[in-house]
């Protein structure tokens, strides 16, 4: 269930990203590699902090910490190729 909320906490916050990033002004370009960066530095201290207090293995957490990272950069990518202007 963790992992779920974690996924859907990234979907929200790309989504804020997007729409208050493109309200401001920033190219989609550089809201789409910030969104990137922070979505790994939040995916590793998430995967550090389950290591410590919960005990997970490092093959668990890198399990997951993959599909938790893929899942919403995935949709980034999607997004970016769907409203790309051609």
């Amino acid at each position: 269930m963790h992992t779920t909320i974690i996924i859907f906490f990234g979907l929200v916050l790309l989504a804020l990203m997007l729409f208050i990033g493109e309200k401001i002004g920033f190219p989609r370009q550089v809201l789409a590699y910030s969104f990137a960066v922070l979505w790994l530095a939040l995916t590793l201290i998430n995967g550090a902090v389950g290591m410590v207090t919960a005990g997970q293995s490092l093959s668990t957490e890198l399990m997951v910490g993959s599909a938790v990272f893929g899942v919403p950069v995935a949709a980034l990518v999607l997004f970016m190729v769907m409203s790309s202007e051609t």
